[in-house]
């Protein structure tokens, strides 16, 4: 029985096993084998468009859509932080790893909401995890992608907005939210964000550091809409994005002095 049972289960989710073997061996192909590194990308796009359509049962719709945008800014953002941040061996497998990790819990969800044409809150809250976590690395990614290029802060700008944009409207469509406003939100929020970027991108601090507070900037921002929208915004919560806003104030603040101290030592 438990032979038949974990039969079963490797038949059902044959799509998901194949994709994540499949994209393992790509991403180490594209370490090791950096001169093809173009076809690697190239090679890595086209797997996980097609997985994703795959595993949607071969139904083009808006959910296939999302997943194959979703699943796309996961693995490359993985990439382009494992391209330009220039780790050895070790940091390397560990971004590979991570990145398999992530596009594994996305494809598992994603596979468990086709099949019962619902999300479940797990699933809910591991992909707005998930795609937290995407918008730092692959925020990251673009910030040294343009250093190392030398290319102008517009694409960056570019990339934030699209991220920015991306996030919030998987968070309307796996939460439910209505979608009369959504644009305007979404142009709130990407402004927020080209706001940020120009600030933040003079600045001395890590791109990491920046990169996190782009990140919490979306988090907030996400959180109070989705409470409002749903109608149980209250006073208290309001108060807790303050003092939040203002725990986040101070640490700039005291980044800021240290780095005057120790530069001035």
């Amino acid at each position: 029985m438990k032979r038949a049972a974990a039969l079963d289960w490797l038949w059902h989710y044959r799509k998901f096993l194949l994709t994540e073997i499949v994209l393992f061996g790509l991403l180490q192909l594209l370490y090791f084998t950096p001169t093809l590194l173009r076809w690697w990308v190239v090679a890595i796009i086209l797997v996980s468009v097609l997985a994703a359509w795959w595993i949607s049962n071969a139904v083009i719709s808006l959910s296939t859509g999302l997943f194959i945008a979703e699943l796309l800014w996961i693995v490359l953002g993985g990439v382009g932080f494992l391209i330009f941040s220039l780790v050895g061996f070790w940091p390397a497998e560990i971004v590979m790893v991570l990145t398999l990790v992530l596009s594994s819990l996305l494809i598992y969800w994603h596979q468990q909401q086709i099949d019962y044409q619902r999300w479940n809150l797990d699933a809910m809250n591991w992909l707005s995890l998930i795609d937290l976590f995407a918008l730092f690395v692959t925020t990251a990614a673009l910030w040294l992608m343009i250093q190392f290029y030398s290319l102008s802060v517009v694409w960056l700008l570019l990339g934030v907005s699209v991220q920015l944009i991306l996030a919030l409207g998987l968070l309307f469509w796996r939460q439910g939210l209505p979608v009369k406003k959504f644009w305007l939100y979404a142009l709130v929020l990407a402004l927020m964000g080209q706001e940020l970027i120009w600030l933040t991108n003079i600045w001395h601090k890590s791109i990491y550091f920046k990169a996190f507070l782009l990140t919490m900037v979306y988090y907030l921002f996400s959180d109070f809409v989705t409470h409002y929208l749903r109608g149980n915004l209250t006073v208290k919560l309001i108060f807790e994005y303050v003092k939040i806003a203002i725990f986040l104030v101070l640490v700039l603040f005291i980044f800021d002095l240290l780095f005057v101290l120790v530069s001035n030592g």
